[in-house]
């Protein structure tokens, strides 16, 4: 009894994580000044602005990486066989993408500071984000995150463990990621909303099926 309710416990936290964590992306998505959609390197100009909106935005992709990274084993959850396989795919390409974007937020702090040391002016930062080696870092954690989104849709279609809408919902979030910069801020954010949402009705879903077994 005490095993069972020590697993259900460790679930309820990791649950909650996950919560947090995509809230707290949400969060940083809302302190983006622009919507550049998959254009990830050209989010780093945020660090050249006045004011203190690069460490909000900073710490949000921070705390939402490090919850995401604890909820990730939720996700695991709803399936079994077949589909648990594509499903251990599809969080191994989630935790590269979420590893990103804490690397990311690390990449905000670096920027700020040869900015403020003026090593970095705001009219060569256009060349430092030209650099391949920049781009092509910056587009793999965006193409890991919203692959193992892409995944996790599928897993679940498959595995029909889960709310019928919940996986229409994630791919909807993947399929809107081209078009985030025709709609503009409040499309961005409405896109890591449902996400959030997605992951919320998993999460409870979850919790509720450790409660009930």
């Amino acid at each position: 009894m005490r095993t069972g309710e020590s697993e259900g416990g460790l679930l309820a936290w990791s649950a909650s994580c996950l919560v947090i964590g995509t809230l707290a992306l949400m969060l940083a998505a809302s302190l983006n000044p622009d919507p550049t959609g998959a254009n990830a390197a050209a989010v780093l100009k945020v660090a050249m602005m006045p004011g203190e909106r690069w460490l909000a935005m900073a710490a949000a992709m921070l705390i939402g990486s490090v919850g995401l990274l604890a909820g990730l084993p939720t996700l695991l959850v709803p399936f079994t066989g077949r589909a648990r396989g594509l499903a251990v795919v599809a969080v191994t390409a989630l935790t590269a993408g979420v590893l990103g974007s804490a690397g990311y937020a690390a990449l905000l702090m670096f920027v700020r500071a040869l900015a403020v040391e003026e090593a970095l002016r705001p009219g060569r930062l256009p060349r430092v984000l030209d650099d391949a080696g920049v781009a092509l870092v910056l587009y793999a954690w965006v193409g890991s995150f919203y692959l193992g989104v892409l995944l996790i849709a599928i897993a679940l279609l498959r595995a029909k463990s889960a709310a019928a809408w919940v996986p229409i919902v994630l791919l909807v979030v993947v399929g809107w990621l081209p078009f985030v910069s025709m709609v503009g801020h409040v499309g961005q954010v409405l896109q890591v909303l449902l996400l959030a949402v997605a992951f919320t009705e998993i999460a409870i879903s979850a919790v509720r099926g450790a409660r009930q077994a």
